[in-house]
């Protein structure tokens, strides 16, 4: 009788495990305070992630960039109330080769503390001099870790850090 129990009890185990990770991913969003760890990840994402590790993060609820506007697929999660502000992951043989703000997130800061509407100034404060970007509407300044294929991007307006990117080495940061 135990052993008939117990086999039983195996056969559910995986079933169970499989309906709660369903139950998670449901779940999952996209984080109100989302940090940035410089050279690894931005809300938990990192370069080289699969679009099911990203949806098991952040969840379902994200509009694929409209055709046209987006050379690669990419996904943007926008917060449901409010401006229209949130993240983005852009994908490439199905791995995350950018991750990055989408507006002045509130909330969002890096690891050592630069938060959205910092001066610029703390940037260069906390890590040196970090090369300088010209994009459309905005700058980016951009550092690359040692030992790192990725690039960390604070993006500027007027001075002021307005959002933050991880991209891989060799692409443009202005995303």
């Amino acid at each position: 009788m135990f052993a008939l129990v117990l086999s039983l009890a195996v056969a559910l185990m995986p079933s169970t495990s499989v309906k709660q990770e369903a139950s998670a991913q449901r779940n999952a969003a996209l984080p109100q305070k989302g940090i940035l760890v410089i050279g690894k990840s931005l809300a938990g994402v990192r370069l080289g992630d699969t679009p099911q590790r990203v949806r098991k993060l952040w969840g379902g609820n994200y509009q694929p960039c409209p055709k046209g506007f987006c050379t690669d697929p990419t996904w943007l999660y926008i917060y449901p109330r409010g401006e229209p502000l949130g993240a983005a992951v852009r994908f490439r043989n199905n791995r995350a080769i950018a991750v990055f703000t989408l507006g002045a997130v509130t909330g969002w800061r890096t690891e050592h503390g630069v938060t959205i509407a910092d001066p610029a100034s703390r940037v260069y404060e906390l890590y040196g001099r970090p090369k300088y970007t010209k994009c459309i509407g905005f700058e980016a300044l951009s550092l690359q870790p040692k030992g790192t294929r990725a690039v960390t991007s604070f993006y500027l307006t007027s001075g002021v850090v307005y959002g933050f990117a991880l991209t891989v080495r060799g692409l443009n940061p202005c995303q």
